[in-house]
């Protein structure tokens, strides 16, 4: 139950020391109003119907009137500045979230159930729509309601230790009662981690304009509505359940406040009626009765949410201590040329029972060109992901000089490859950013990186040259790129990282024609002097590299030169021909 307490406690206190303890002094302010509520009315009234002393009844009113507007005033800049430092804590844990999200295994990014695990995770930080740190809210209320109890009993006591005893049992009970309805339908929100999931993602495809235009075109509003709806059924029946067991949990609270009330003004009403009590005494214990009632039933009702949400705490541990296993490799990786080879390598994808890629053995040798070529599904594109350690082999090895890829620290490894994938990405940021990336490169360099891949008078035209935002999200006279000029944008930050192996996965995909032929004639200058894995269905492509591996079937069914692949007759001259019977 405490983990998950503990945790919050000790990231707060690692990002700002008094988001605690504003927090801690806010309750022990609140804590002491219910008595002082209770005690001040009563010595007032004494005073009244007894020597009516005006510089008495002046303090009373004083300590009272004091007493409330200093808790009003400090309770206003604890809580408004905690609520600012709580800000600050969940954005500064936000950075450190995602930044063990972006050192996570690519392979857990695939993963539904990595997938669940992270909503699980931002339900125990979140609590639901309560927001950061709910859970140590909830914990400091226990504190507080701790210390409300204890100076309203103290006055109980000294009316009847009996009927404290008769309250705290009845308090208790409905409490008890309250809390275990309350977790039940807490609990039943696990069900539905994967409908918000599926909810938050169609929401967001109606908000991504890279969707727009095949909603638009294709008249997908209402299909996709119906499964964001379908979704939301889910979520909303789970919700219905969970609220009959809140309106219930409520209902039994009730009925044991009306018990507890009614015992307490029928025993006090009788000890007046016996004049064993003054009005005075009857303000008082009233008042510390239905004080000590709420604080009680305020501190069971944030246990339960703290043993509600700590539930999901395990899954926030197992989130944040996700082995990692792509990077337990430590040596650093040997200066010059490399060679690359791959050892009878296998892979299948986590979760598939058939294999992606089976008994792979090809070797890359230093500043070799080789074409990767086959069917869609033949499985050039997961030898790609492999190459790029975005994977591990299921079975054998890939070799860098001898040594197993896996030995070597992770990011030096990744830093000898320039890639183009299919699927690249630009960002809402200016050109020069989303070319230069987080490396660094003179603006010269940037310029004429641009110019070899085709975009020198493209960018030189708009208003801010280089410094343009691609988009117009943050900037309403943003580059919208067209398809053509995104895959040059993609193919320059290649090129300007100047890494010794260079993956150009379809690069020419959605090129023009003269600008796909101005490409390939600048093919061997783009990569000379490094290593070069081109992958593409344009057969023509092959004619540029040293060699070419067919793909079929999840493996590697030829390799050759072109002219020996083509002299074989085999199933590469069959693509060939019947690629190039389309234009004759």
């Amino acid at each position: 139950m405490f983990k998950g307490l503990v945790f919050f406690l000790k990231h707060g206190w690692k990002y700002d020391k008094r988001y605690i303890v504003w927090r801690v002094l806010h309750q022990l302010i609140r804590s002491a109003l219910p008595v002082v509520a209770a005690l001040a009315p009563k010595l007032i009234i004494d005073e009244l119907i007894g020597a009516q002393n005006v510089a008495h009844l002046a303090a009373y009113v004083a300590l009272l009137a004091g007493y409330t507007l200093a808790v009003g005033a400090l309770s206003s800049f604890f809580g408004w500045d905690g609520f600012t430092r709580r800000c600050r804590v969940d954005a500064a844990f936000g950075l450190d979230l995602h930044r063990r999200l972006a050192l996570a295994d690519y392979a857990n990014l695939e993963s539904p159930d990595f997938l669940d695990m992270q909503e699980k995770a931002k339900k125990f930080l979140y609590s639901d729509y309560h927001g950061f740190g709910y859970l140590l809210d909830c914990a400091l209320d226990v504190l507080g309601a701790v210390l409300t109890l204890a100076g309203v009993a103290s006055l109980i006591a000294l009316m009847s230790w009996k009927l404290l005893l008769l309250f705290a049992l009845l308090a208790g009970l409905g409490a008890w009662i309250e809390g275990r309805a309350r977790a039940k339908a807490m609990a039943l929100s696990f069900e539905v981690v994967g409908d918000r999931r599926r909810w938050i993602y169609y929401a967001r495809l109606f908000e991504d304009c890279a969707y727009g235009k095949e909603i638009r075109l294709n008249g997908l509003a209402d299909w996709m509505l119906a499964r964001e709806k379908a979704s939301l059924l889910q979520i909303n029946d789970n919700i219905a359940r969970q609220n009959a067991r809140f309106m219930g949990a409520g209902v039994a609270g009730a009925a044991f406040t009306f018990l507890e009330q009614a015992a307490a003004y029928t025993y006090l009403i009788a000890r007046v009626l016996e004049g064993g009590m003054g009005v005075g005494d009857f303000v008082l214990y009233a008042a510390a009765v239905t004080a000590f009632g709420a604080a009680l039933r305020n501190m069971l009702s944030s246990v339960v949410d703290i043993r509600s949400y700590d539930l999901y705490y395990d899954k926030l541990d197992d989130y944040l201590n996700l082995p990692r296993v792509m990077r337990q490799g430590k040596l650093p990786l040997p200066a010059g040329a490399h060679e690359i080879r791959f050892e009878n390598v296998g892979f299948r994808y986590p979760g598939a029972e058939g294999w992606a890629l089976r008994n792979v053995d090809i070797t890359l040798g230093p500043g070799e060109r080789l074409c990767l070529v086959g069917e869609n599904g033949a499985g050039k594109s997961t030898f790609v992901k492999l190459l790029c350690r975005l994977y591990d082999p299921s079975e054998g090895r890939i070799l860098l000089d001898a040594t197993d890829i896996r030995e070597f620290d992770y990011d030096a490894y990744m830093e000898l490859f320039s890639c183009v994938f299919q699927d690249f990405r630009l960002f809402s940021m200016s050109i020069r950013d989303n070319v230069v990336l987080a490396g660094d490169a003179d603006d010269e360099d940037v310029l004429g990186a641009l110019v070899r891949a085709g975009l020198g008078e493209r960018v030189a035209g708009e208003k801010d040259g280089i410094f343009t935002s691609i988009g117009r999200e943050f900037d309403p006279e943003g580059f919208e790129p067209s398809g053509g000029e995104a895959q040059k944008l993609a193919i320059t930050r290649a090129l300007i990282r100047d890494a010794p192996v260079v993956i150009l996965d379809e690069p020419t995909a959605a090129l023009d024609p003269k600008a796909e032929y101005e490409m390939f004639r600048h093919f061997r200058e783009l990569v000379a002097g490094k290593t070069a894995v081109f992958v593409s269905h344009r057969l023509g492509a092959a004619k540029l590299c040293d060699r070419v591996a067919v793909f079929a079937g999840g493996g590697i069914a030829e390799t050759g030169a072109h002219e020996e692949l083509m002299a074989q007759g085999g199933a590469y001259a069959s693509m060939f021909a019947l690629q190039a019977s389309l234009y004759n």
